[in-house]
């Protein structure tokens, strides 16, 4: 289960692209893709910069003066969908 303690990475073989086809970005892993809505790219683009889910949130809250605690429950939601469908992996 994710915490705002832990840190997320990207798994093996995934990689963030943008998808000129579909004309969005995506998450591509082996055998699976995942479209990404620009929220969606701008958190997982930004956890690589954060040493946690909860400093990423943080920050996210400061700069879109958006509620701290929305924010957190979105970007855990966000991250345990993709760690369940194999794109990050926690510490």
């Amino acid at each position: 289960m994710l915490t705002l303690e832990a840190s997320v990475r990207l798994a093996r073989g995934t990689r963030l692209q943008y998808d000129a086809v579909r004309q969005r970005w995506v998450l591509l892993g082996p055998e699976r893709m995942l479209v990404l809505d620009d929220m969606a790219r701008l958190i997982v683009e930004r956890s690589s910069e954060h040493p946690s889910i909860g400093t990423l949130c943080d920050a996210l809250a400061a700069e879109f003066d958006a509620p701290l605690a929305t924010i957190q429950a979105d970007v855990l939601a966000l991250f345990t969908c993709m760690t369940q469908r194999g794109f990050l992996h926690h510490a």
